[in-house]
């Protein structure tokens, strides 16, 4: 059935209850009775936080930006957005300059469609199938850069803007909160994230359930859309373990599991003349077309940073698949066909990248 699509500006309002821990800076813990005999530990500690932020300076340190445009969005601003973390990606997103949204929750950098590429700590996340959902939250951000420009060749052929994604540590910024959002649109989202540390390990897991009569935008210029209502459900988990002070293991973790109704233009009837089994008419209010999209990645990284010897090679997969199931008899009837789609796709992926600096002006860099 072919659908026009207009815009509509409701009114809306939200209510976040949120039930926090400490979450900003490195938790200092209480100082003991025997200052003496808590030394070793303590130091031990410390000294995994400057491993930790070391090599988190490094791990940037490899990617270039030579001829690049750098916008970045850190955790804070995120916050001080309305609606905070409890937006979606693409809203984070659309603060950057050049970047903006069509009706389908595509995104547009520059004037190009879609041509985006996405990278966890500077690992690309293979593409996957998708038309509606997005697979990453703003939960797991502790720094999000939009990369635009002349590019060099380490970026690749998705080059219309790199999204690149620092991730939360649970060491760096322990604690976490419970949280449920809501407001217009029956829009209800419950969530959580707790990230903290127990020697050399350090990890981070976020979750988050989203229901709202409003998942996809409203074809109709109304304040409500007729059938439209969206289950959003994603988790995020990253672990990581400080072998020593040049080497780190870190596991990325996460999955999201979207069902989309596809929402009804209302009003009206079939145009063809066909007949279904003794029907000719039928409302369009009644269409029942539905689309589920699930996502799962995986990334498993080891990184060495010592002397002028910098790099990190990881191994990712990721799964991801679109299931649409028409309305069989109101497709027939407006389309002349209804045809139910399932794809499914299995990406995996090997990336080392190398930077060794030869002095205060050189660096020398290779990947694969």
């Amino acid at each position: 059935m072919f659908r026009s699509y207009s815009v509509s500006v409701p009114l809306a309002f939200a209510v976040a209850i949120v039930c926090a821990w400490p979450r900003s800076g490195h938790a200092d813990a209480p100082a003991p009775a025997d200052d003496a005999a808590s030394d070793v530990p303590s130091a031990g500690l410390d000294e995994i936080v400057v491993t930790a932020q070391r090599l988190n300076a490094a791990r940037a340190g490899i990617e270039t930006k030579t001829g690049a445009s750098t916008y970045t969005i850190d955790a804070e601003a995120i916050a001080a957005t309305p609606g905070g973390e409890n937006v979606m990606m693409n809203q984070v997103l659309l603060q950057a300059p050049d970047v903006v949204q069509d009706s389908f929750g595509q995104l547009h950098v520059r004037g190009d469609h879609n041509d985006l590429q996405y990278r966890l700590n500077g690992i690309i996340l293979p593409e996957g199938i998708s038309v509606f959902s997005q697979t990453l939250s703003p939960r797991l951000i502790s720094s999000l850069s939009l990369i635009t420009g002349a590019l060099p060749a380490e970026y690749g052929l998705r080059t219309a803007g790199i999204i690149d994604l620092t991730t939360t540590s649970g060491l760096l910024q322990p604690g976490g909160n419970i949280s449920i959002y809501g407001g217009s649109h029956d829009t209800v989202e419950p969530a959580f994230e707790y990230g903290g540390s127990a020697g050399s390990l350090n990890y981070f897991v976020t979750g988050d359930l989203l229901h709202n009569d409003l998942g996809i935008e409203n074809p109709a210029a109304s304040a409500d859309a007729l059938h439209d209502h969206s289950t959003q459900g994603h988790g995020f988990g990253y672990f990581e373990d400080i072998l020593d002070s040049g080497n780190r293991l870190s596991l990325i973790l996460g999955f999201s599991n979207d069902q989309f109704e596809i929402p009804n233009q209302p009003g009206l009837q079939p145009a063809l003349g066909l007949n279904v089994n003794g029907q000719s008419t039928f409302l369009s209010n009644n269409l029942n077309e539905n689309q589920h999209e699930l996502a799962q990645y995986a990334i498993l990284s080891w990184q060495h940073a010592e002397g002028a010897l910098n790099w990190q090679s990881s191994l990712s997969a990721r799964y991801t698949s679109l299931d649409f199931q028409p309305d069989w008899t109101g497709d027939l009837l407006y389309n002349g066909i209804a045809q139910a789609a399932f794809k499914s796709d299995v990406a995996f992926a090997w990336q080392t990248d190398v930077a060794y600096t030869l002095n205060d002006a050189h660096t020398l860099r290779a990947g694969i």
